[in-house]
């Protein structure tokens, strides 16, 4: 779908990029001009207005997990239980064998 059809259709988009240019936020003059117009115009490469709606709804389930403090505790240690995958040394050690051809 296209930037000005999403903008068009939701309200939330409209009132969210609107904001950029109609005096809300404390810039100076037309500072978030150029942004407006990358979000609309053909639109941003990174579908930001195509995701709004999904961004959204994950924050949604975001906000109802942070005031459950059981399930945003289990969350937690899950995450960091599952942190050793991903650690930097791991990801390091990596880049300096296989791309740097480095040893320590």
């Amino acid at each position: 779908m296209q930037p000005l059809t999403i903008y068009n259709q939701d309200e939330r988009v409209r009132n969210c990029v609107n904001q950029l240019i109609d005096g809300s936020l404390p810039v100076f003059g037309d500072e978030f001009r150029p942004l407006y117009d990358y979000l609309l115009h053909p639109g941003g490469a990174f579908l930001e207005l195509q995701d709004f709606a999904a961004y959204l709804e994950a924050q949604a389930r975001i906000d109802r997990l942070f005031r459950d403090n059981p399930a945003r505790w289990q969350a937690a240690a899950a995450n960091i239980a599952r942190s050793g995958r991903f650690s930097s040394d791991r990801t390091i050690t990596e880049y300096a064998n296989s791309i740097w051809h480095i040893q320590p």
